[in-house]
């Protein structure tokens, strides 16, 4: 392993000792938190066999699972420490929701390492800014190819993730209003996006795409943060007009966030 994907790894087992249970292990927006959640149960159907790959401390697999009650989670991560909390999660819940879940460890560049997986085939599975923490996009589209192995036939890949190109359409607007730029932290390498799209159309049926949080990060990131400037203030997540914005549907093109949806393709 090379040195940055274990200080990635570190980086993602400190968050899992800092916030434990907390929505704030894996983004510390909680408004956006809970719009990304929404948009990506947008695309999946109960009933169904569901993989979250990079499932954090499982904050978000158990919102699912609550509202589809009669799917089944496999939630998998490669921090033994954040699987640890998303296990202590899943032990407070009701009944009706442990018995449909479980957590395993394991990364998704090695999942037939994972033995929990042999022989299972999924539904959907989600990437919720998984990828994004892959060193590079040779990692990444290795990554896709190893999750096609486990769609069922018509299974789809809902891939929730942040795209270079939407980064740089969001900070041309903060550029007007004279604002810095937002950049990559320093565990994420944003997907290319129209090397994925092509990726995309090669190896699935490209169903659908789609910023799932462009409005928001208007708001948020370009009109509250010029307010804040304006005032020499700094912004917060959990300031109301974020959570106004978090309420709205997404419009434009103008925020890293998106949903791919890739359908199997025999």
């Amino acid at each position: 392993m090379k040195k940055k994907e274990q200080d990635i790894r570190c980086f993602w087992d400190e968050q899992a000792k800092k916030f434990k249970g907390s929505d704030l292990a894996t983004a510390p927006d909680t408004y956006y938190r809970q719009l990304e959640i929404e948009r990506i149960a947008g695309y999946l159907k109960d009933g169904a066999e569901i993989l979250d790959v990079g499932c954090g401390n499982g904050f978000s697999t158990i919102k699912f699972a609550e509202q589809f009650p009669h799917s089944t989670f496999i939630g998998l991560d490669y921090s033994k420490d954040l699987i640890h909390f998303a296990e202590k999660n899943l032990a407070s819940q009701k009944p009706s929701v442990k018995k449909r879940m479980g957590f395993i460890e394991g990364d998704i560049l090695a999942l037939d390492e994972v033995a929990k997986l042999r022989g299972k085939k999924f539904d959907y599975i989600v990437s919720e800014r998984c990828l994004i923490n892959l060193l590079n996009w040779r990692q990444q589209s290795q990554a896709l190819l190893s999750l096609k192995k486990y769609l069922k036939k018509s299974g789809r890949i809902v891939l929730c993730e942040n795209t270079q190109e939407g980064l740089f359409r969001l900070n041309v607007l903060r550029k007007i209003l004279e604002l810095p730029e937002i950049k990559v932290r320093w565990h994420n390498y944003y997907m290319p996006q129209d090397k994925l799209l092509r990726f995309a159309q090669e190896h699935f049926i490209l169903e659908e795409t789609k910023n799932i949080g462009s409005l928001y990060y208007i708001i948020s990131r370009v009109v509250y943060a010029a307010l804040c400037a304006a005032k020499n203030q700094e912004p917060k997540y959990l300031h109301p007009i974020n959570e106004i914005a978090s309420k709205l549907p997404s419009l434009g093109d103008y925020s890293p966030n998106y949903v791919f949806l890739l359908k199997n393709k025999p």
